[in-house]
């Protein structure tokens, strides 16, 4: 199935809900990459820095998020070329943003099933590192996961509409954002409030 094909089946489900699906094109050439820009798409998620320099040396209005773990070394250079940082998820990272801070939208990724191989904030850890952010005026303005591929998405995913919603409640300028679904579960986190799903293979198969 084409390129063009596929992001066609992605929006016509995408059209009965306020979402907008992210491309991930990490690992990707140039063309490829170019193939969905001249679909429509100015935005596009990467996971590695040097993917990130190759693709917006020949896309140069395209804006990227960046959506792997951060690394501390490298947060001055993301924070300098990402406008959407996905993967907040340590006071030390907090405290190298704070200091390059460049009008980035931060997302604290949650670890929603407690998953010890993943990065992401424990539950019971959500709030403390949400104040913390604030309390340096650059509140996030959504939350990220990445389940266990053998965990219920519908039992992850309504976990994450439930803290998500509460934040908004005790939060009122919190924009409310949720990166969350995948190529293989897409559909199940948009029924529970995604506003960004983020899918790489299922474009490009």
């Amino acid at each position: 199935m084409a390129i063009k094909d596929n992001l066609v089946e992605i929006e016509n489900v995408l059209s009965k809900y306020n979402a907008k699906l992210l491309p991930v094109v990490k690992n990707r050439n140039v063309e490829d990459v170019k193939e969905i820009y001249d679909y429509g798409y100015r935005e596009f998620a990467e996971n590695r820095l040097e993917d990130y320099y190759n693709h917006i040396k020949e896309i140069k209005d395209a804006q990227f998020h960046f959506i792997a773990p951060l690394q501390s070394r490298k947060i001055k250079e993301i924070t300098s070329n990402f406008k959407w940082i996905h993967s907040v998820s340590r006071y030390k990272e907090i405290e190298k943003i704070k200091d390059n801070f460049n009008n980035n939208n931060l997302y604290l990724q949650i670890n929603i099933d407690s998953d010890f191989n993943k990065s992401g904030i424990n539950l019971d850890e959500v709030y403390e590192y949400f104040e913390y952010l604030v309390k340096y005026n650059i509140p996030p303005v959504g939350l990220m996961c990445i389940p266990n591929i053998e965990s219920d998405p519908k039992k992850v995913f309504s976990k994450m509409e439930k803290i998500n919603s509460n934040l908004k409640k005790d939060f009122k300028n919190y924009r409310g954002e949720l990166s969350m679904g995948m190529s293989n579960d897409y559909e199940i986190a948009l029924d529970y409030g995604a506003t960004i799903i983020r899918i790489g293979t299922k474009i490009f198969i």
